[in-house]
């Protein structure tokens, strides 16, 4: 099913189909990710979308009214909003080509959305462009979908006199300004179907009226000319296209994908004329229909059949928390993968025996004496029974399609280390033993590494990874001396196997307000593994780049979360 998080989202979705998707408008961003989050818990493939206006077309748009204000000469007028489209006029102390960039936050929070997402939707490769010209990680398998909206259906005939139809039904008057004062010396009639609102005062060569307005409808039935306004939907270009009007569209609108005797118009009022001439002479035609969407996005399917497909062996260690335990257990029964054990090392802590048994694919191993979780986790592979080896936490999660999708990666590739992208999910224990949620974030553990990026840093949480059951003969365990074992264990797998990575959000990582990660000195531990376990003295610059990261890691305000969560909920101190 589609969830749609905004008044214009929830419209346009409508034209989607029954399709699995998550389509929002981004002020309502957040709200889109919270439902993107519920659905990679559940392993529900879909498709993401945000309906995102080409910043730079919104902005010339908003403020070419207050442009044509502040000059009096009609020419001086022209060549200023020519200035604003090209970027080049200064608004509020600085070039309006600064103002075009999202907030780093929207960057961030959208790039989120998109990775938890298992394919995106765009409305043009055009938009898919752009896109990926913004957002700060790398974007999802690309589906293109056109939607057209229900235009007026009238019975075209022979005009007396030129005339132009500028639509632009979803905006106020006062944003159709630029479009309007590019037709000021159109000699024919010019009529603006906007949102409504009063137009600029200087534009009484166009009529503006609203999209229900009687004259809309004589209007179209003798223009041959249709400017239309979005600059990052070509549904409205595309559907006049349909009925033979000549078609000028903004070229960020992709309309020229699918109909390609649309006019492009660049955004600068001096052309938009020239631009109608030629729309007045050529009408448009489709001739590319838009994609057909499966209903959902297809995953990878396994290189192997079932009969063959190896056993995987999920080692969890534990310590007194049982209902944690549980929930781990659930998670794991409703991977999609059939060949899993889970092996459970109770490090000395409460009675577990009777939640293992309620999952037979589970195994109990009893620890005589507490020894922490790394020794733990070297008891359960000595037990395990798998050709492939994966970690968990006892109060983390791997998403249903987690093991599936790694050890496809894994086999169809002859890897010897896979691992997908990562959920933080930055959580605080409650009185009556439940977790609150105060923030989540898929960008800390996004991406993969190479063996020199990971002499500095390694993106990847060890739940995040399966790996071939001789990787820890040949390479060693975890060392049990150190804090950050798994980062340094990374570290040591990166210069010696190439890492498969799976581009999806597979496994989640609880990050505890009050964790082992806040109790350690993780300067000085950083320090060991750069100088004492894995030093570089021969390359400057990573030596340069390890004492960034060391300033950076210094700088963290003590009892805060390593990393700041993209998305917050709550508040810590409630």
């Amino acid at each position: 099913m589609i969830a749609a998080f905004g008044a214009f989202a929830q419209e346009y979705a409508r034209g989607l189909g029954d399709i699995e998707a998550i389509v929002c408008e981004p002020a309502a961003l957040p709200h889109a990710y919270l439902e993107a989050v519920r659905r990679r818990e559940r392993g529900e493939a879909f498709y993401g979308m945000v309906l995102l206006d080409d910043p730079q077309w919104a902005f010339t748009y908003r403020f070419a009214s207050g442009v044509i204000a502040a000059v009096a000469d009609y020419d001086l007028q022209q060549a200023a909003l020519d200035q604003l489209a090209a970027g080049t006029a200064n608004i509020d102390g600085r070039p309006a080509s600064s103002h075009w960039e999202p907030s780093p936050d929207f960057r961030i929070t959208a790039s989120d959305f998109y990775g938890l997402s298992d394919a995106m939707l765009v409305r043009s490769f055009t938009e898919y462009a752009r896109l990926a010209a913004i957002f700060a990680r790398p974007l999802r398998p690309v589906e293109r979908v056109l939607v057209e909206p229900a235009l007026p259906r009238v019975e075209r005939r022979l005009p007396e006199r030129p005339g132009v139809v500028v639509w632009a039904p979803r905006r106020p008057a006062v944003e159709a300004t630029l479009l309007a004062f590019g037709l000021r010396e159109f000699i024919g009639d010019v009529l603006c179907v906007t949102a409504g609102g009063p137009p600029a005062p200087t534009l009484a060569h166009a009529t503006f009226v609203a999209p229900n307005d009687p004259r809309v409808e004589p209007a179209l039935a003798t223009a041959a000319c249709v400017v239309c306004a979005e600059a990052g939907d070509p549904g409205d270009a595309v559907a006049f296209a349909r009925q033979g009007y000549g078609v000028v569209a903004p070229r960020s609108a992709g309309a020229h994908e699918f109909a390609g005797d649309v006019v492009t118009w660049d955004g600068s009022a001096s052309t938009l004329q020239h631009c109608v001439a030629i729309a007045l002479a050529r009408p448009a035609s489709v001739r590319a229909p838009g994609a057909t969407l499966p209903r959902a996005p297809v995953r990878p399917s396994a290189p192997v059949s079932p009969g063959e497909l190896p056993l995987v062996s999920i080692i969890c260690p534990t310590y007194n928390r049982p209902d944690d335990l549980r929930a781990m257990l659930r998670a794991m029964a409703a991977q999609t993968y059939p060949n899993v054990e889970v092996v459970v090392v109770n490090d000395a802590g409460s009675p577990v025996a009777d939640v293992v048994a309620a999952f037979p694919f589970a195994r109990l191993i009893e620890q005589p004496t507490n020894t922490g979780a790394m020794r733990a986790t070297e008891t359960g592979l000595a037990h395990a029974r798998g050709a492939f080896i994966g970690l968990t936490a006892d109060d983390d999660v791997l998403y249903p399609d987690h093991v599936e999708r790694l050890v496809s990666a894994l086999l169809r590739s002859g890897a010897m280390v896979g691992h997908g992208s990562g959920l933080s999910r930055l959580v605080k224990r409650q009185t009556d033993g439940s977790w609150k949620t105060l923030g989540l974030s898929a960008i800390t553990f996004a991406g993969t590494t190479t063996p020199s990026e990971a002499l500095v840093a390694v993106p990847i949480c060890y739940n995040q990874v399966i790996v071939r059951r001789i990787v820890f003969v040949e390479a060693g365990w975890f060392r049990n001396d150190i804090a950050l074992c798994d980062q340094e264990m990374l570290l040591r797998l990166a210069q010696r196997y190439a890492f498969v990575y799976v581009d999806h959000v597979t496994s989640e990582f609880r990050d505890h307000t009050a964790g082992r990660g806040k109790l350690y000195d993780h300067v000085a531990e950083q320090r060991v593994v750069y100088d004492e376990l894995h030093p570089v003295p021969d390359r400057p610059v990573i030596q340069e780049r390890r004492a960034r990261t060391i300033e950076a890691v210094a700088e963290r305000m003590p009892g805060q979360p390593a990393f700041a969560p993209v998305i917050r909920i709550g508040d810590e101190s409630a």
